[in-house]
């Protein structure tokens, strides 16, 4: 466990602190950021529509 927070750490760094990510590191980024996100904007949807 403590390994994959360790490249889930790295890997955030590298996208957003450094700027030279690989193609696998962006991935992971994006959809740890964009599950949460989907889901936000979901549930808003369904509070608004009903």
């Amino acid at each position: 466990m403590e390994h994959k927070l360790n490249t889930l750490k790295n890997d955030l760094q590298n996208v957003f602190v450094q700027g030279n990510a690989n193609g696998i590191q962006m991935a992971r980024v994006f959809i740890i950021m964009a599950i949460p996100l989907i889901t936000i904007f979901i549930v808003g949807a369904r509070h608004i529509i009903y």
